[in-house]
């Protein structure tokens, strides 16, 4: 296997002067491939909240959409809108929950351009939560997943003894990815502790290889 090299930065990202006007919200539900995809009620009441410009692995220039699905469940109110200008397409992906905020990130793999995108996942129910971010990116519709870093809350079984949930069945998982500029790998740094307050807090980092297919 050949050993690539990879010279990362993060980048705060809006859409260059290069790139073609960013899709209205009207053209991007309009253009849906997937809208039964859609939580929303009707499956058309969309709300796009941001749009930027990203590129494909490709080098195709597309759009990511966060987006509010409105009249939907408690748990899946946000999601996610792929844009192809080029095909004239859009699809729903498969984030989202309660989450729809992104970050992008952008990445040099043997001198071409490459970007990552933080897309996010997350959930509640009973007391618990639960999040997970993925580092992506897009090789058309599909995305491929480059590090994982998964969160969530849980107060504790209950306990009749005490009355309430015991904190210490339950617990407090945090966990985050980190870009590493001019280095071929992510940092995941995670935080553990039960659910008590003041618990003692574990650390634990991890180095995650850097991986395009």
């Amino acid at each position: 296997m050949i050993k690539k090299t990879f010279v990362l930065s993060v980048v705060v990202f809006a859409a260059s002067s290069s790139f073609a006007a960013a899709p209205t919200a009207k053209e991007i539900i309009g253009s849906l491939t997937n809208l039964n995809a859609s939580s929303a009620y009707p499956k058309n009441a969309i709300h796009i909240n941001e749009t930027q410009a990203i590129k494909l692995k490709s080098g195709e220039v597309a759009y990511l959409s966060g987006v509010e699905f409105k009249n939907a469940a408690r748990n899946f109110w946000g999601g996610y809108i792929l844009t192809r200008p080029k095909l004239k397409q859009s699809q729903i992906l498969d984030y989202g929950g309660q989450a729809n905020s992104f970050k992008i990130y952008e990445v040099q793999v043997n001198t071409k351009p490459t970007q990552l995108i933080q897309l996010s996942s997350a959930g509640s129910g009973q007391g618990s939560v639960s999040s997970q971010d993925e580092l992506v990116y897009f090789d058309g519709w599909k995305a491929y997943v480059v590090a994982t870093a998964e969160s969530s809350s849980d107060p504790g079984r209950y306990s009749e003894q005490l009355g309430e949930e015991d904190c210490k069945t339950g617990h407090e998982i945090e966990s985050a990815l980190k870009v590493v500029p001019q280095a071929n790998y992510i940092i995941r740094t995670t935080k553990t502790a039960n659910a008590c307050k003041g618990a003692k807090v574990t650390i634990k980092e991890d180095k995650l290889p850097f991986k395009i297919r």
